[in-house]
C-alpha cells in the first residue's frame, strides 16, 4: 500500500530502453470502480502534450520510481479517450469534503492510500470536521460515491463509520455503560442529532472545461499542484543571472513569470 505523496513525483523509467522517461505528476481516478486507472507523465516536453500511462502498464511502484516495459506504452492525453474524459470530470480527493448518507459532514480528505499493485483505493484519511488537526482513516469499502462535490460514505446505525488511524475498535459498550465507568467513549458516528459542526471550506475545485482539451486541462492542473511549493535552487535566465531565487514560494506571479522566460518546465523540475 503506498499514500499519493509517495507516488507523485517519482522518475518513470522504461526497462526496456533502461532510461527515465518522466516523472510522476498526477493519478486519475475512476470514481465508479475506486481505483486509479491512469498515471500522468510529465517530461521536458510535456507542454507539446500531456501523456499518461494506463496503470495496467506500470509493472511496479518501488521506493524510488516507477517502472513501466516500455516508452511507447505512453499516449497523449488527447489520444486516449478514457483518461481524456476522467480528467474533464475533474474529480478530485484530495480537500474533497466527507459526507455521510445521514447527511453529517465529517471532515475533509487530507490523503488517500491505492494498492499499488492493481491501483485500488483501499482507504481515505480525513481530517475531521470537530477537530482539524485530527487525521482519521475511512475503509474504502464504505465510500459510496467519489463525487465532484463530496465523498459520500455510508454511515453504520451502532458501529462507526470509520477506523481509528491507530487500530481498529472493537464493537463499543453502550454509552450508558461508559459514561457509568467515567470512561470517555470512543469517536462514532450515530443517527442521533449532533451539533453541526463548524463549516469545512473545502478548496474550490477548477471548473472542467468545455472543450475537449486535457491537455489545456492538465497544463492548469499543473499550475494548480505548483502553488504553495518552495524552489531547491535557483532558477536563471538566458544570460545567467539569477530569475527565481532558491526557496522561493511558487504563486502565480511566479508562474507567469516562469512561463513568460520560457522556464515553467525548468520550474517544474526544481519544485518541492
Amino acid at each position: 500500500m503506498k499514500k499519493t505523496q509517495e507516488i507523485i513525483g517519482l522518475p518513470v523509467f522504461s526497462v526496456l530502453d533502461g532510461k527515465k522517461i518522466g516523472q510522476v505528476k498526477d493519478l486519475v481516478i475512476n470514481p465508479e470502480e475506486g481505483k486509479v486507472d491512469f498515471i500522468l507523465v510529465s517530461n521536458r516536453n510535456w507542454y507539446d502534450g500531456a501523456r499518461v500511462l494506463g496503470y495496467k502498464s506500470v509493472m511496479g511502484i518501488g521506493e524510488h520510481a516507477v517502472t513501466t516495459e516500455s516508452e511507447n506504452l505512453l499516449t497523449t492525453i488527447n489520444e486516449t479517450a478514457n483518461a481524456n474524459k476522467l480528467l474533464e470530470r475533474n474529480i478530485e480527493l484530495k480537500g474533497n469534503r466527507v459526507l455521510t448518507n445521514k447527511g453529517n459532514l465529517i471532515g475533509v480528505i487530507s490523503e488517500f492510500i491505492v494498492d499499488e499493485d492493481t491501483g485500488a483505493i483501499a482507504c481515505l484519511e480525513f481530517r475531521t470536521a470537530e477537530d482539524e488537526s485530527k487525521i482519521e482513516i475511512i475503509d474504502a469499502k464504505q465510500v459510496m460515491t467519489y463525487g465532484f462535490d463530496v465523498i459520500v460514505i455510508k454511515q453504520e446505525e451502532e458501529a462507526g463509520v470509520f477506523v481509528q488511524q491507530e487500530e481498529a475498535q472493537e464493537k463499543p459498550a453502550p454509552i450508558s455503560e461508559i459514561q457509568a465507568e467515567n470512561e470517555i467513549p470512543p469517536v462514532v458516528l450515530t443517527t442521533t442529532p449532533s451539533p453541526e459542526p463548524a463549516p469545512i471550506v473545502a478548496p474550490t475545485a477548477p471548473t472542467p472545461p468545455g472543450s475537449s482539451d486535457g491537455a489545456a486541462f492538465f497544463k492548469q492542473k499543473q499550475r494548480q499542484f505548483l502553488l504553495g511549493k518552495k524552489l531547491i535552487q535557483d532558477i536563471r535566465d538566458a544570460i545567467g543571472n539569477v530569475l527565481i531565487a532558491q526557496e522561493t514560494l511558487i504563486t502565480e506571479e511566479i508562474l507567469d513569470l516562469a512561463e513568460r522566460n520560457n522556464k515553467f518546465v525548468e520550474l517544474t523540475q526544481c519544485a518541492r
